[in-house]
This record gives C-alpha cells, sequence and structure tokens, in this order.
C-alpha cells in the first residue's frame, strides 16, 4: 500500500498566558475531517468547559516513515 506523502491532524489548542499550547492530536484526513469524529467533538466540548480560550487548527506534517 502506497504511504501518503503528509500526515494530517487537528489540534486542538487552548491558550494559557498568552500562548497558544497544544492540548491533544488527532488523526485526520486530507479535507479536515478527523478519523475518529466522535472522540474528537467530545474532547473539543471538554476542553470549553475549562473557561480557556479554546481553538482547532489544522496541521500538516511531512510523514517520517516516507523518507
Amino acid at each position: 500500500m502506497k504511504q501518503n506523502k503528509f500526515n494530517y491532524l487537528l489540534v486542538i489548542q487552548q491558550n494559557y498566558y498568552n500562548a497558544w499550547e497544544d492540548v491533544s492530536e488527532y488523526e485526520a484526513t486530507s479535507t479536515q475531517y478527523p478519523k475518529n469524529a466522535r472522540l474528537f467533538h467530545e474532547d473539543k466540548k471538554e476542553y470549553k468547559l475549562l473557561g480557556y480560550p479554546t481553538r482547532v487548527i489544522f496541521r500538516k506534517e511531512l510523514n517520517k516513515t516516507q523518507l
């Protein structure tokens, strides 16, 4: 099976003391849809309950097994 050149991730970040920090990463497809959507959405709701500003970003990383 052919390996993808990139790994796609949806990352939940929270703002602690004026800096955005990654709190969770979820494997995604190239169309920005999480492979485990139910877990992603449940976790996002829980992080928002903490009261810190929360955002979701899409990250594309080079597949290290491809090198």
